[in-house]
């Protein structure tokens, strides 16, 4: 940087003794918060302070609570980790459990003098809430869809493989939520792959199937897509540099699709190495001065894609294959009752907003207590319910229909296939409504869709209460992502694959008025559409 200046966040991990800073002591502490240097590096370990913005205005003081997200690589979990997850929703949080769009599980309202002790149970149920959060690399997402066929093999060992070496070295978290042992010497913690400051801010990688794009690969800082031959795992097509993050008033932040860069693999030695130089391209060159634009997706704006392939292949020793061709078919999660392929079952259980709360947090529990299968969370917020035997799929249906839990069939196109971020009232960065007002919107987009004719029609909508895109907007068919309070901006032409952005339409359209708004597109959408052309694909042709 031409300043020489870091940002107070870069001044902060610098000083935080690998992480620590004044954590330990201020959970001793009789205050209901954290000051603001340990709330900055809580993140770290998994942890957002937060308050309830609904009571801003009747309270004299906040009312804090924590946010805790438990990093689940590939989205995977055994019966008796999801049963444990969900008895703690009980105990620690608000009595829900959130399923986020990286495969992650969250608590919200998580006071202080909980965290312990959650934590604690959460990492005897062998998950872990280190570097869920923080500027690291977060949870590696997989699309974990229990399919055996020639086309794909299980790659979610990789995956966690990919998470594990990637974790922080320092001991700061067994220490301060273990109750481990102290570190005889900081000088013997070595942060080899982030340094003594950590990446400039968060890195995402992710791995996915040729075909299939379920998990938005273009969206990660690094994807890893797999190719097969005759059966057997081929190797990888590498992208680099995607991320949905834009920041209001800050003009150059912007969402970007990643690059397709290098065809490596198939070893994991190999995979491990090229996200290993990945990760050190972005600590090396990513912006420490201006956080807003410290993604590695700015370093490949500003330096360009070459540039970054030369640098990879300095880094490797050796100057990759180039990137294969790639076609997608797909992008939807597979919902309802599907054959697995080794004789067994799974079920792909629609959850809204990935909120598991009610009648579908009992049902799911009832489920996994009663077949012992395998939960499976995605990146686009669902569940899949996994490893059933033919004779338990009447048990399942029998317990999904006495909680009033609809399969994914019986629901709205629009809402079956909608996502949103969590926004009001826990998120600090919300604008305005998101989660809690999707169903209303997708409903009214489905009114709107029906009457012009285009009833049945799948159309994805994403929509978020601030631009910084947590449930990615920017690929979908539809993005609806909030502006100012009650204002949102309408983004179309996404594509229904999640392979192309979609850009701005209309700006500033007040929540009553989304539906209406698009009307006139869907009546021409309904009149002008090839057979089987999607809404994302025929506005991109026609715009």
């Amino acid at each position: 940087m031409a300043s020489g200046k870091v940002s107070a966040a870069e001044i902060l991990k610098g000083g935080s003794r690998h992480l620590r800073g004044g954590i330990a002591e201020e959970l001793l502490n009789e205050s209901n918060s954290f000051t603001k240097p340990s709330n900055g590096l809580l993140k770290f370990h998994g942890i957002y302070q937060q308050d309830d913005r609904d009571l801003r205005k009747t309270q004299p003081e906040k009312v804090y609570g924590c946010m805790v997200r438990v990093g689940i690589a590939g989205g995977v979990v055994s019966a008796e980790q999801y049963l444990k997850l969900d008895e703690l929703a009980d105990t620690a949080g608000d009595g829900t459990l959130r399923v986020t769009s990286r495969q992650d599980v969250q608590y919200h309202y998580v006071g202080k003098v909980n965290l312990k002790g959650l934590i604690a149970a959460v990492n005897e149920a062998g998950l872990s809430t280190y570097a869920a959060c923080g500027d690291v690399v977060r949870n590696v997402t997989y699309d974990s869809t229990p399919l055996v066929s020639p086309e794909r093999s299980d790659l979610l060992a990789l995956a966690r493989k990919v998470r594990k070496s990637f974790h922080p070295q320092s001991r700061a978290y067994a220490e301060i939520w273990l109750d481990g042992e102290k570190a005889a010497s900081l000088e013997a913690e070595t942060e080899e792959v982030y340094g003594d400051v950590y990446l400039p801010r968060k890195f995402k990688i992710a791995f996915s199937f040729e075909g299939e794009n379920l998990i938005d690969i273009y969206s990660n800082d690094l994807g890893f897509v797999a190719h097969f031959e005759a059966g057997a795992l081929a190797g990888f097509t590498v992208l680099a540099g995607g991320g949905m993050g834009q920041s209001n008033g800050v003009k150059e932040s912007h969402p970007r699709m990643a690059d397709a860069v290098a065809f490596v693999g198939p070893s994991e030695e190999e995979v491990l190495e090229v996200a290993r130089a990945a990760v050190s391209i972005h600590r090396d060159f990513g912006n420490r001065e201006n956080r807003r634009l410290a993604r590695l997706k700015y370093i490949l704006d500003e330096r360009g894609v070459e540039w970054f392939k030369q640098e990879l292949a300095s880094r490797l020793g050796r100057t990759p294959a180039p990137p294969l061709e790639l076609r997608w078919s797909r992008q939807e999660d597979y919902l309802g009752w599907h054959e697995q392929g080794d004789g067994r079952w799974f079920l792909g259980l629609r959850v809204i907003s990935g909120r598991l709360k009610g009648g579908i947090r009992q049902a799911v529990r009832e489920i996994v207590e009663a077949t012992g299968c395998e939960v499976r969370f995605t990146a686009q917020q669902n569940l899949l319910l996994a490893g059933l035997g033919p004779e338990q799929k009447t048990l399942v249906d029998g317990i999904l229909k006495n909680h009033a839990v609809p399969h994914a069939a019986e629901l709205p196109p629009v809402l079956r296939h909608s996502m949103a971020c969590v926004s009001l009232p826990t998120c600090g960065q919300a604008i305005t409504e998101a989660e809690r007002i999707l169903p209303d919107v997708a409903a009214a987009l489905q009114n709107e869709l029906d009457a012009a004719g285009a009833a049945g029609q799948t159309i994805h909508v994403r929509m978020t209460g601030c631009p910084n895109g947590c449930a990615r907007p920017y690929t979908a068919e539809i993005g609806i992502v909030g502006e100012t309070v009650g204002k949102y901006t309408i983004y179309l032409g996404g594509s229904p694959r999640a392979d192309r952005l979609s850009v701005a339409w209309k700006k500033l359209i007040p929540v009553e008025e989304l539906a209406s708004t698009l009307r006139p597109l869907f009546d021409r959408y309904a009149v002008e559409r090839a057979p089987g052309e999607a809404f994302g694909d025929w506005w991109h042709r026609v715009a």
